[in-house]
């Protein structure tokens, strides 16, 4: 631990970080993990589509040496039993073991460190009500995903210091989560649970816009309503997470108008016939204005392979002409619309899950994809790709096909892209990635490619470079 940068010994306190694996999103800088990396201190286990660390886990030798360290210089507590020592003066406790809240004697040691600033709830989910204790008047974070909440918790909302807050819970948020005047990260997810085919998504409360600290806002299931007061605005808030479309109206979005990242949700009917495909879209128009706008996912969360949409949906996209990033899933959209998103000049990366385009032929014969470096295409009915040698996709990296089964080969034309450093086929027919390693051998060593071939019935997969 004394061999570490500066501050790199706090990391041991994120969530994750001694059982699983670390996020890299808000939990831990890029220098610092890229540093320990190269130290062999933490161990890669998933890489983002812009090749930098997206999870990490702590390497097994290291983890007892960080608890015991952590837990001398006191960063931070881990209760994984009934036991109460060193626990006095923590200011910071992690619990590996959600239980521990039904043992009454622990609720009450728990209830007595009020000085407590950090609660980290990593143990396994549990179905079952937890009497989770929350008089924790000066807490800052608080990492509840791992817990239900079937009734949402009043305590929350007199923890008027937190910063980050995430838990479970199926209903509506209150107008009193409004109270939380500090909170910067607000994260709310659902857990599995049978609806009627009548339910509607939604609204989070009017009182959402006056939580001008918002930075992150991701609450699963609801709408973002359209705000009444004059001055309502969001000024900090880069990042909204799965909303409907529908909140995408033009009202919303100039309240936001520092958005980098936007993800939205459609949830069908039962009865697709009776859905209206464009009304979702409608509003994508009003992107445009936004300048800062980087990413953006837009996902059917129950595709339906009979759901027809129309190419005047698609044509939505063109208007984003600053993204960088675009993720679709369950869209249906037939594969010539995909010339509206070819034109996007800035876009970097492309992930096509889940068939967000369908049918059996992709004609890559018009626009380049001029700035493309990762395209991801994952479970489609596609069987036929194709691609001349105009120059198509000029500056791609990675070429990523997960489960695509009907798919016959790789396009002889990918071969000639001198960027593509890495072609990775999870479960294609033999057909494909004989046309794979084919690419490879046609690039001889020239151009270092790599072709990686995983099968999810195999333990380890088998790698070519």
């Amino acid at each position: 631990m004394r061999s570490l940068p500066p501050s790199s010994s706090t990391c041991g306190a994120l969530r994750d970080l001694f059982n699983k694996k670390l996020s890299n999103c808000y939990k831990i800088k890029p220098w610092k993990s890229e540093d320990l990396v190269s130290r062999s201190v933490v161990l890669v286990c998933q890489q983002s589509s812009y090749r930098k660390i997206k999870t990490c886990k702590l390497h097994s030798v290291f983890q007892y040496l960080c608890i015991k360290e952590a837990g001398k210089d006191k960063v931070f507590h881990i209760l994984d039993s009934y036991a109460n020592q060193g626990i006095e003066s923590q200011r910071r406790l992690c619990i590996l073991n959600n239980v521990l809240f039904g043992i009454k004697d622990v609720y009450k040691l728990m209830a007595s460190r009020s000085n407590t600033r950090s609660l980290l709830c990593t143990g396994a989910c549990h179905p079952y009500p937890v009497p989770m204790c929350l008089d924790f008047r000066l807490l800052r974070v608080l990492d509840a995903l791992t817990i239900r909440f079937y009734a949402f918790p009043t305590e929350l909302v007199k923890l008027t210091r937190l910063r980050y807050l995430s838990f479970t819970y199926n209903g509506k948020l209150p107008a009193s989560i409004s109270k939380l005047q500090n909170l910067q990260y607000l994260i709310v997810h659902q857990y599995l649970s049978i609806r009627s085919s009548k339910a509607h998504r939604s609204n989070l409360p009017m009182e959402i816009w006056d939580m001008q600290e918002l930075r992150h806002l991701q609450v699963m299931g609801s709408n973002l309503p359209d705000p009444t007061a004059q001055g309502a605005c969001l000024p900090n808030l880069l990042t909204l997470l799965d909303i409907s479309t529908r909140s995408c109206t033009k009202e919303v979005l100039r309240r936001i108008p520092n958005l980098k990242k936007l993800g939205t949700r459609i949830q069908l009917p039962l009865d697709v016939a009776e859905a209206e495909p464009l009304c979702w879209f409608d509003h994508l128009v009003h992107l445009a204005n936004h300048r800062y706008l980087e990413s953006f996912k837009c996902s059917i969360v129950n595709p339906s392979p009979k759901l027809q949409v129309l190419g005047r949906s698609c044509t939505s996209y063109t208007l984003l002409s600053n993204l960088r990033k675009l993720t679709l899933s369950g869209l249906g959209f037939p594969w010539e619309y995909m010339i509206y998103i070819a034109g996007l000049w800035n876009l970097e990366v492309l992930k096509l899950r889940c068939y967000a385009f369908q049918g059996p032929e992709w004609k890559s014969f018009h626009g380049a994809f001029w700035n493309l470096t990762f395209l991801l295409i994952e479970d489609t009915d596609l069987e036929y790709w194709r691609v001349d040698d105009s120059g198509r996709f000029p500056c791609l990296q990675r070429l990523l096909i997960h489960h695509c089964y009907k798919l016959k080969q790789i396009p002889p034309g990918i071969g000639n892209i001198t960027t593509l450093e890495m072609i990775e086929i999870v479960d294609g027919s033999p057909s494909l990635v004989a046309s794979a390693n084919q690419v490879q051998h046609n690039r001889g060593n020239n151009y270092g490619l790599q072709v990686c071939v995983k099968y999810y019935s195999e333990d380890d997969h088998k790698t070519k470079s």
